[in-house]
């Protein structure tokens, strides 16, 4: 097994489109590659003009210039365009197989390097350049061993998305169950109306000089996916001692009410079982409702994971610098179904199974996860 850089086993690829401007145009993103345009953006986003494009063919890679430090790179399923903005090149496939090559770019062994490789301003993403991208060591072993290894990391990998497929078919569930039993129920009340509201934690910054021994403070993204993630934490400072009201219970519904990301804003979980000395931030609510109110906590997570809903959060939320947020009263003023009490219950019965369901999911997908980057480091130190 031997180290060499990557340069000895690439070249440049990707002419200008000139005339060949009826291929179809492809992006490529962080999770999945190369993606139809159209497809992936739900619009057009590209330039009508696409004579300066840069055509690939099947088999090329290309990343984003200023994105590969976020794995922003793929493998060209079919001849096609893609935006000057994307870096291509082609293996020497008497080297190298490119299936294993994909897997180590995107491995955190690569994502920690590219920040040395890329030039630009201290402010501004640096741009990678494929002759600096040369200069990544790349652990190569014979042939046969890299598919080998290959084969096992897409097949560890498999099963992460076969688990995700199943995830996303859960929410899609909810929202058809929702839909379902509530489509008939015309008359919409506001949710302040119904005895909704919202307790947040509090800002807290601090470093690991100063954290507290026990007490830990939960990210938004303790609530992806639609599960409550204890790992999702960061230590809260020694010298705050939160209220009571904000520590986290079982039982407790979260909200997302600010987010970089637009799948994690107004995102819901379930706690099932609190740890021990958790507490909210300011950025994830609790749901409460009055005793005495129309509502049950199970049916307004059922309205909180509407399409309706979400669409509603997201026109109504504001912000800037990439962090999008929903101020409370602009919540409250969403209008949902009203139906009788009954049918709550029997709505939040169904939704509280599915949940589980996807706990348990949830779990064996963070099992798989731990699985792919075990075999992922141990594969590029050549100990797979």
């Amino acid at each position: 097994m031997t180290i060499v850089p990557l340069a000895e086993l690439v070249r440049p690829a990707g002419n200008k489109a000139g005339g060949e401007t009826d291929l179809p145009v492809y992006s490529v993103t962080k999770h999945a590659g190369f993606v139809p345009s159209l497809e992936y953006f739900k619009k057009q986003v590209f330039s009508r003009d696409v004579a300066g494009y840069k055509v690939v063919e099947p088999g090329d890679f290309a990343y984003a210039t200023i994105h590969l430090d976020e794995g922003s790179i793929g493998i060209a399923p079919a001849r096609g365009l893609i935006s000057p903005m994307y870096t291509v090149f082609r293996t020497d496939d008497s080297r190298v197989d490119p299936a294993f090559l994909i897997r180590y770019l995107k491995s955190p062994r690569a994502l920690a390097l590219y920040p040395q490789l890329g030039k630009g301003a201290v402010h501004r993403r640096k741009a990678i350049s494929l002759a600096a991208l040369g200069n990544l060591p790349v652990l190569l072993p014979p042939l046969p061993e890299q598919r080998r290894i290959a084969a096992i990391l897409d097949h560890a990998d498999t099963l992460r998305a076969k688990r995700r497929q199943v995830l996303a078919h859960l929410d899609s569930l909810t929202q058809s169950i929702f839909n379902d039993m509530f489509a008939d129920v015309l008359e919409r009340t506001r949710l302040k109306d119904m005895g909704v509201d919202f307790i947040s934690g509090k800002n807290v910054l601090g470093d690991d000089m100063d954290a507290h021994p026990v007490n830990r403070v939960i990210k938004v993204s303790a609530i992806s996916g639609g599960t409550f993630i204890p790992s999702e934490s960061k230590p809260m400072p020694r010298d705050y001692s939160p209220p009571e009201t904000h520590r986290l219970r079982s039982g407790d519904i979260l909200f997302g009410r600010a987010s970089g990301s637009l799948e994690l804003l107004g995102a819901t979980a379930v706690v099932d079982d609190a740890p021990d000395d958790y507490f909210l931030p300011d950025k994830v609510w609790r749901l409460t409702t009055t005793a005495s109110g129309p509502v049950t906590k199970g049916f307004i997570l059922g309205v909180l994971r509407s399409a309706d809903a979400r669409a509603f959060i997201r026109h109504t939320a504001s912000g800037a610098a990439g962090v999008r947020n929903i101020g409370k009263a602009k919540l409250l003023e969403y209008e949902a179904p009203l139906p009788r009490i009954d049918r709550q219950l029997d709505f939040a019965e169904r939704i509280e199974k599915i949940d589980r369901e996807r706990a348990a999911l949830q779990r064996a997908l963070s099992a798989d996860d731990e699985l792919f980057n075990s075999l992922q480091s141990r594969a590029f130190r050549g100990e797979l």
